[in-house]
């Protein structure tokens, strides 16, 4: 479970790419918009707010690989990382809501993947 869980986390912080890319104006698509749906969503499409945005979905992108290698790693600091960076992008898919809802998604099965064995060891302790 730990390796798929790291995986997931892999393929999710690669997803962030796409944001990053379309944010930043590196890559234009039609039927993905630059601009936030949720707040924001008057930014000019070629202003520097938005590219601040492209440097946030990006840093999320690596904080998914570092967390995703923390886990690998089964280190101390890998449960910090994958807050972290699930926070960040919660935000992030809330703000671009429209654009990326599979981004909510697995959000809330990382979440899941969390606080399910959590609950389940304070309620059948050891």
């Amino acid at each position: 479970m730990r390796i798929a869980f790291a995986v997931f986390l892999f393929v999710h912080g690669f997803a962030h790419i796409v944001g990053f890319l379309t944010t930043t104006g590196i890559v234009e698509d039609e039927n993905t918009s630059a601009v936030p749906s949720l707040v924001l969503s008057d930014l000019d499409p070629k202003g520097w707010p938005l590219r601040l945005f492209g440097l946030v979905w990006l840093l999320t992108a690596v904080g998914f690989a570092i967390a995703g290698v923390g886990v690998l790693q089964e280190a101390d600091w890998a449960l910090s990382a994958v807050i972290v960076a699930t926070a960040t992008s919660t935000v992030l898919s809330l703000i671009w809501v429209k654009e990326a809802p599979f981004g909510m998604v697995a959000n809330v099965i990382v979440i899941g993947a969390l606080v399910v064995p959590a609950i389940r060891d304070r309620v059948i302790p050891g």
